[in-house]
């Protein structure tokens, strides 16, 4: 399959010439074969959309990704969006944006105000824009992804053609994929490691285990094995829930294997899963990625996950790594650590932060500044060290403080936040208890995270420098009790 369209520069012609091929096998029994693709992409609504920005905003659901692809497929680009996002913020995105048609659920149909409903199926809708506004797309850009999470914020990274078929093939290439593997959804196709499942098997031929149910429902598990799932991923939270369900009991005969990514996760946890892995003849593949460079940079081979846990491993086919100091000089030698950078054709062409952008070019030229601090052990290996920047990843989206200090601050809270991945700490200067859960649950609300994943302290005055910047790694130290 892959070999065929090596020379392609867009996934969509990965369809298979089988009209007959299955691509979803959908939780409720439904199967959407390439030929209802083809002839949904066919109407002439979505080739209307064709170089036109279009909000997608859906889950894993056959309408939903029947929608995607159809848009892929007619050479749209989309910007994705969760369902989740909320009405303020998707209106924010709107006047930024100024989309020319929308695909979204049908129940959100009303908040892309004055819009035409083009078309409906299986419970979304292509809608157009009151007004066409007609503005410049750069020809290589085929999708829109942000790095933000669930904060609504109007950065997007723009993804070509050239990138999203790259990643796919070397993602295929190193886990192997073929026709016969059937995955299942786990993550959002609005997440860049989600949608990556999806590209990655779609290139292969194979036919996805479509559905928008959670570990914690019966329904998942009875899905994956009435389906014969062969795979799935996860974020570090993943795992820590499979624990929890005692992955290590169940009897799952299709499974082969395990992949994790989104974030770092605890080198104990991971020799546990590439334990429990080996002893049940399943691969587990630890992987790194940003969204930036599409979804996967580098991934750690199953036969080191034990011995190595921890370790990001080495870049994906086609791709390459190497550290540079403060001084922006190469690094030679192992165990020291510096910048980790990147350079590949799944290098995003930059970013976008409203519709003016979308008519720019590559800026990055194939090279990629992580942001990341790293090590190279004796083997070649890599093992991220720490940040140069201030982001957490919370349940596999990444979350710039700085974005949601901002947010904070509009709404009348002047804060600093720092935290880990999975836990945001939120400092509040002469804080009290009912301002500490006011910000709480305006976080839960916005980031759509657990109430457990946040906590707000208290602080007598943030701790400043000499020339006033926060000394952020003295925060925890001067907070007084938790306020919410």
């Amino acid at each position: 399959m892959v070999s065929s369209i090596v020379n392609s520069i867009r996934l969509s012609d990965a369809v298979s010439s089988d009209i007959d091929h299955i691509l979803f096998e959908c939780d409720d029994g439904m199967s959407i074969p390439t030929s209802r693709l083809l002839d949904f992409s066919e109407r002439p609504a979505f080739q209307d959309t064709r170089r036109r920005l279009v909000f997608c905003m859906c889950e894993n659901e056959p309408g939903g990704l029947l929608g995607y692809l159809s848009l892929l497929k007619v050479d749209a680009v989309p910007l994705m969006l969760g369902t989740g996002l909320p009405t303020a913020q998707f209106q924010n995105l709107v006047s930024a944006y100024r989309p020319a048609f929308a695909w979204l659920p049908d129940n959100r149909v009303a908040e892309f105000s004055g819009g035409h409903v083009r078309l409906s199926h299986m419970g979304y809708s292509l809608v157009s824009a009151e007004r066409d506004e007609v503005y410049a797309i750069d020809d290589s850009l085929a999708l829109l992804l942000s790095t933000s999470g669930s904060t609504g914020t109007p950065k997007f990274v723009r993804l070509s053609h050239e990138n999203i078929l790259a990643n796919a093939e070397a993602i295929g290439k190193y886990l192997g994929l073929t026709a016969d593997e059937r995955p299942i959804t786990t993550l959002p196709p609005s997440y860049s490691y989600g949608l990556s499942i999806i590209h990655s098997h779609f290139l292969a031929g194979a036919t996805i285990a479509l559905t928008n149910k959670t570990f914690f429902d019966r329904g998942f598990w009875d899905f994956l094995k009435s389906s014969k799932a062969t795979s799935f991923g996860g974020v570090p939270y993943h795992y820590e829930m499979l624990k929890k369900l005692r992955f290590a009991s169940m009897d799952l005969p299709s499974l082969r294997s395990l992949t994790q990514a989104g974030a770092r996760m605890e080198p104990e946890l991971t020799r546990e899963f590439a334990e429990l892995c080996k002893n049940k003849g399943i691969r587990y593949f630890s992987m790194y990625g940003q969204t930036e460079a599409t979804a996967r940079m580098s991934y750690l081979s199953p036969d080191k996950a034990i011995e190595k846990a921890g370790s990001i491993g080495r870049p994906i086919p086609g791709g390459a790594f190497w550290l540079e100091d403060e001084h922006g000089r190469e690094i030679e030698g192992s165990d020291r650590a510096g910048e980790l950078l990147y350079r590949g054709r799944n290098v995003s062409m930059g970013y976008a932060e409203g519709y003016q952008d979308l008519a720019l070019g590559d800026e990055r030229g194939g090279v990629l500044r992580t942001g990341d601090v790293a090590r190279r052990d004796t083997d070649g290996d890599y093992y991220i060290v720490g940040r140069l920047k201030r982001f957490l990843k919370m349940f596999g989206h990444r979350i710039n403080l700085q974005d949601v200090e901002a947010q904070l601050l509009a709404a009348g809270h002047a804060v600093v936040c720092g935290g880990q991945d999975d836990q945001l700490e939120v400092y509040l200067p002469q804080g009290s208890t009912e301002a500490g859960k006011l910000i709480k649950t305006k976080l839960v609300s916005d980031l759509k995270i657990s109430p457990k994943a946040i906590r707000v302290y208290a602080v007598a005055e943030l701790p400043r420098s000499d020339a006033g910047k926060v000394q952020y790694n003295k925060l925890k130290s001067l907070a007084g009790d938790a306020l919410a």
